[in-house]
């Protein structure tokens, strides 16, 4: 059903060590899903291919070296079969079990939602986007042309068309504010008025109801406010 997508680099020893902490976690959330991993440097080459091959069952690791972010990702999609992809970042906290996260993508899958982004759900569930969301079991629901967010997350999920067709439109762009091999030249080029909205009225969108993934920055503490103002 999902293939999950992450290109990375590890330079740090403290991100090193979130990865030996998270990754066994992503591997009994996502036990179901085949992984497709680029490692996008040399350094802590071996340490971060025995970090996912300890844990990941379904693994395939690259050591991809082009400093091109949405071009590694394209090739790795090129070889993706399943109708959803959930592309993310390396630098997170997971606060959500398989039996939850299934839930949440049985009903995605449901109701046929085209994206779900799952970072910053601590800035999308806040009070005021309220009025513009259908409330559902897991999430809630919206249609593009409503999007809370103003650009397409490097952390979400997709219907597989919609992310490749997004990803072949990338490589036709130079960058902006960010160079080509990080992932924030996506979201800087899918970014309003090219973001979620284009998409228009008649494609759904959705918002899990409670926080699942967590931005951390080791060393720093959390990034993103732990408060979640939903109590149902």
């Amino acid at each position: 059903m999902i293939s999950i997508v992450q290109n990375f680099i590890c330079t740090k020893e403290s991100r090193l060590k979130l990865l030996e902490i998270e990754v066994p976690k992503m591997s009994e959330i996502f036990k179901d899903y085949e992984f497709f991993i680029n490692y996008n440097t040399t350094e802590f080459l071996e340490e971060v291919y025995d970090i996912y091959n300890n844990s990941i069952e379904k693994l395939n690791f690259y050591n991809n070296l082009e400093m091109n972010w949405g071009s590694i990702v394209l090739s790795m999609v090129n070889e993706i079969t399943t109708p959803y992809i959930m592309t993310i970042c390396e630098d997170y906290e997971y606060y959500i079990d398989y039996k939850d996260f299934k839930e949440i993508i049985d009903e995605m899958v449901k109701s046929d939602v085209s994206y779900m982004p799952i970072g910053r759900l601590w800035k999308y569930t806040e009070e005021k986007y309220c009025n513009i969301y259908d409330e559902g079991e897991k999430l809630w629901y919206y249609t593009a042309d409503k999007s809370p967010g103003s650009s397409f997350s490097v952390n979400g999920i997709y219907k597989r068309e919609l992310f490749y067709e997004k990803l072949v439109d990338l490589i036709s762009y130079n960058s902006r504010r960010f160079p080509l091999n990080v992932p924030h030249h996506f979201e800087d080029i899918f970014h309003e008025p090219n973001g979620v909205r284009l998409l228009g009225k008649d494609v759904l969108c959705a918002i899990p109801k409670e926080i699942i993934i967590q931005h951390m920055d080791p060393g720093f503490g959390n990034i993103a406010e732990k408060e979640f103002i939903y109590n149902n």
